[in-house]
């Protein structure tokens, strides 16, 4: 069934949301009433034909089939690549359209999932932060391969929309840097000529065979270096022609290959084997006036966007400062929940007398450690493991304070529990959802704590997606 409608705003996600009005029968009642359909790649203003796909009492989902009349908002993208490929979603947008959209959309589902009312709003949510320049802004990319079953050609770049296997064969990304790029660009050529020679180049998951799944280019946005990493089988391939082509940049000092051995009836083990260079790359983060070092290993998380994320967790700083004085904190700990690499637990150590950063992820915790010791970190330590199991191992203990930067699904239940339970004074909560952000902050503010500053950051320019940095305090 193909319905016209005319997108009347954003959803959460990126999704435009059009409103069709049907009619219900209940006894000798008929009512109408105004059902939401959501809909890919279209902007606000579009008047546009949709096929419906789901058809539920209280919403519907439709694919576009055609724009019939253009949005006024709408501008010409940049990429050449835009309407195939999956890496951005808005770039028909200008970008002081984008973070008014990001703007309400926060402060629409705090309201609507958190329940905060337009008062506690207007007292506690502040303007969005952008990106100074939102271009070339992204620290790591991922590529991805695959074979046109038509040409049989090998294809690298980013997914299909909507697709998992198929790829775009990139020329050019605007969300990175052009070096970035360029060293993608010799790489996928390296991979092309193996394909072309009839070498097994992909990695087949069902079959076990091949050698390829993935490339990542790393960079170093404030030190300019960059590292490789090549994600593969065990399957044999020629590394020393492989670093030949990556001899034109002297901007790369880490080449790396990450083993997968997923052999069947066996646990997926990771094996990290250095092929040129060092184990790490070098970044540096500016906080306020705190200038910060790291070392980035190939497996360890760091924020996508180094610039913006100076900016995060300098507000979680400024947020605490601005609540407690200087001498106040001195005297005050914290924990640090899904605490990564450590950078806020970092930052933070600055101005506490002791911080403890928990983290599952083993690498994470290891280049943790390292980062704590390079940057001259006596005062922080770090504890590897579940967030939960070792939150329940800490029961009785006292902290201060607690930052929490959990994963999109947010805090599990029992994780905000324990976060009760331990009672610090002050929550600052770095969130990359705002729905779950909004639910937690929700049940937080049912058990003794006020929300006093939300503020999104938009970390992702050309993408629906926002972050949020909130301070919570004990009432």
């Amino acid at each position: 069934m193909i319905i016209p409608v005319k997108i009347e705003k954003f959803a959460l996600g990126g999704q435009g949301l059009a409103f069709v009005e049907t009619e219900m029968t209940v006894g000798e009642n008929v009512t109408k009433r105004r059902v939401p359909v959501f809909v890919d790649d279209v902007c606000v203003g579009d008047e546009a034909d949709v096929r419906l796909t789901k058809k539920k009492s209280s919403f519907g989902e439709g694919r576009l089939e055609r724009v019939t009349k253009e949005s006024p908002e709408r501008i010409p993208a940049r990429c050449e690549h835009f309407t195939t490929c999956g890496g951005c979603s808005w770039q028909f947008l200008a970008y002081e359209k984008q973070l008014a959209w990001k703007k309400q959309l926060v402060r629409e589902t705090l309201s609507h999932i958190g329940g905060f009312s337009e008062e506690i709003l207007g007292n506690v949510f502040g303007e969005i932060v952008g990106c100074d320049n939102p271009w070339y802004y992204r620290n790591k990319m991922e590529w991805s391969f695959s074979i046109d079953q038509k040409s049989n050609q090998l294809s690298g770049g980013f997914h299909v929309k909507k697709m998992h296997y198929d790829t775009v064969n990139v020329q050019e990304c605007f969300l990175q840097s052009l070096k970035s790029v360029e060293i993608f660009k010799a790489i996928r050529e390296f991979f092309v000529q193996m394909h072309a020679r009839g070498e097994n180049v992909l990695y087949d998951m069902r079959k076990h065979r091949g050698l390829l799944r993935s490339v990542f280019v790393r960079e170093g946005k404030r030190t300019g270096e960059y590292m490789v990493i090549v994600q593969s089988s065990d399957a044999a391939f020629d590394t020393k022609a492989f670093l030949s082509i990556l001899s034109p940049f002297p901007e790369i000092v880490s080449v790396v290959q990450i083993v997968v051995h997923d052999a069947k009836g066996s646990p997926t083990r990771l094996e990290e084997r250095v092929l040129s260079g060092r184990d790490y790359y070098r970044e540096m983060m500016q906080i306020s006036d705190i200038q910060l070092q790291f070392h980035v290993k190939p497996l360890a998380f760091f924020q996508p966007n180094t610039l913006m994320a100076e900016k995060i967790y300098g507000e979680a700083m400024s947020l605490l400062r601005g609540h407690f004085s200087d001498e106040t904190l001195s005297t005050m700990s914290a924990y640090d929940l899904y605490c990564g690499t450590g950078t806020i637990g970092i930052v933070l150590s600055r101005y506490l007398q002791s911080v403890i950063g928990i983290e599952l992820n083993a690498n994470a915790i290891a280049s943790a450690k390292e980062n704590a010791q390079l940057n001259s970190i006596a005062n922080i330590t770090f504890r590897e493991g579940d967030v939960k199991k070792i939150l329940s191992e800490m029961v009785g203990s006292h902290t201060d304070i607690m930052t929490i930067d959990p994963p999109r699904s947010g805090m599990e239940t029992q994780v905000l529990e324990q976060v009760v339970a331990v009672a610090p004074r002050a929550l600052v909560y770095v969130s990359c959802n705002p729905a779950t952000f909004a639910r937690d902050a929700k049940l937080l503010c049912e058990n003794g704590y006020m929300l006093v500053s939300a503020r999104a950051f938009d970390q992702f320019p050309q993408t629906a997606h926002i972050e949020t940095v909130a301070l919570l305090v004990k009432e």
